[in-house]
Formats: structure tokens, C-alpha cells, sequence
């Protein structure tokens, strides 16, 4: 497996696309810097987190394009021919796409790091919570990548690349309208009330976008750090379940 995974690497590096991803997270970086201390922002820790929603959009691109260009290529077919298992085949592209998307977070994190602190400085204790946070993102980073995984492993179909992106965004709308629902005061009529108030904070939990939003910290649900790195957890795990049971019964074609 271990050949498997390098192989994918070293032909996901070599790919365009990812190469433009990881151009643009970098200047991503340098311009949310500078437009950070020019303009004003949150901090800090605002500045750092500030990267969770776009990688997501990012990921969601280059994820679901490579693991779709490998199999309309034949590649998946190929690799099944010479004797790898389906389970090696899947959990390859889990574990390379998981990487890359540490890449791409590196690769906001080096500039906002070196020109952040610099610009806009920071506090000791400000530096602990957002390495917890960071820490904690590992985990949203698994969700995200396993549920990517699962989609463009399952579906073959061309409109899939589009689809992701599509759906990530209107996830990610859903769950900002739950937060905003849910800090609507009691004294006003539109207060949302129990059970479903509890529902709203459990689809917050269960989704990876409504983990990124909690865990970005600008949102009305604050959730202790615990919950949400267990909660990611589950998700990831389900999602590589449920994905890896669907590819082993798949029509590789």
C-alpha cells in the first residue's frame, strides 16, 4: 500500500491543478494578511482560522477532480488489475487527498504566520488557543476529505466535480443560517425554541461545515474544542465506512 500511496502522491504532484491550488492558498495568505492589518479584523486568530471555509471550497475542487480524473482515465480499472485491493485503492486516495489538504493549509499558514505576527502581533495565550484550534482542525480536515473521498469514488458521473462545489456551498449557507437562528434572542418571535433549537445545534455538530463555521470561532455556537474534534471524528469515520462498503460492491468500468 505504501507503493500505492506514493505513486498517488507523485502523480498528484505532478498534476496542474493541484499546483495552482497550492499557488493560491500561499497568496491567499500574503493578501489576508495585508488586507487584515490594513483594513482591520479579528485578530490574530482570526487572521490564522480564516483559511478553514476557503480550503473547503478548494479541497472540494481538487479532491473530487483528481480521484474523478483517475478513474475516467482507467487508472482505478488499472490498479485493481495488477492486484491491488479495492480497500488499499480507496484508502489511498483518502490518505494522499487528507495530505494535500495539510499542503494547502501549510501553504496559507507559512505567510500568515511570518507576516501576521509581525503586522498584527499577538499574545501568548492567543497563540495557545489558536494551536488548539489548529489541532482540532486536523480532525475537520479528516471529515471534509472522507466524505470527498466517498462521493468521487461512488459517483462516476461528469457533473460530480461541479456537484461537490455546489453542495459544499449550499451546506455551508444551511449551516450559517442555523447559527444565525440560533442567536436570535428569546425576547424576539422568531427565538427558536426546543427541540428544534437542539436540532439546529446538532446539525452544526454532525456536518463539516457546520464544525468549520463553530470552529472559525465567528460564529453564535461556541461548543467546547472536545466536541467538535469528536464529532469530526465520527463523521470521518462513517464517511470511510460507508465509502469503502460502496466501493468494494462499485462497477469499476
Amino acid at each position: 500500500m505504501r507503493r500505492l500511496i506514493a505513486a498517488d502522491m507523485a502523480r498528484l504532484w505532478q498534476w496542474g491543478p493541484f499546483r495552482l491550488g497550492g499557488a493560491f492558498m500561499a497568496v491567499y495568505g500574503i493578501c489576508n494578511s495585508l488586507a487584515h492589518f490594513y483594513f482591520g479584523g479579528e485578530g490574530l486568530e482570526g487572521l490564522v482560522l480564516d483559511f478553514i471555509i476557503m480550503l473547503a471550497y478548494v479541497q472540494a475542487i481538487i479532491a473530487v477532480g483528481f480521484i474523478h480524473e483517475d478513474h475516467s482515465s482507467g487508472g482505478l480499472k488499472n490498479k485493481l488489475t495488477v492486484g491491488h485491493s479495492r480497500g488499499a485503492v480507496y484508502m489511498s486516495h483518502l490518505l494522499v487527498q487528507y495530505l494535500a489538504g495539510l499542503i494547502y493549509a501549510g501553504l496559507y499558514l507559512l505567510p500568515v504566520l511570518l507576516l501576521g505576527q509581525r503586522l498584527i502581533g499577538g499574545t501568548a495565550v492567543q497563540a495557545a488557543g489558536v494551536l488548539a484550534r489548529l489541532g482540532c482542525y486536523t480532525a475537520v480536515l479528516l471529515s471534509f476529505t472522507a466524505i470527498y473521498t466517498l462521493v468521487s469514488l461512488l459517483i462516476s458521473e461528469k457533473w460530480i466535480r461541479v456537484g461537490s462545489v455546489a453542495g459544499v456551498f449550499l451546506l455551508m449557507r444551511l449551516c450559517t443560517r442555523i447559527d444565525y437562528g440560533l442567536a436570535i434572542p428569546e425576547t424576539a418571535p422568531a427565538y427558536v425554541r426546543e427541540p428544534l433549537r437542539r436540532l439546529y445545534g446538532l446539525i452544526l455538530d454532525v456536518t463539516p461545515t457546520g464544525e468549520a463555521i463553530q470552529l472559525m470561532g465567528t460564529g453564535f455556537r461556541q461548543p467546547e474544542l472536545w466536541v467538535l474534534l469528536v464529532s469530526a471524528l465520527g463523521v470521518a469515520f462513517l464517511a470511510v465506512i460507508c465509502g469503502l462498503a460502496g466501493f468494494l460492491r462499485k462497477d469499476i468500468k
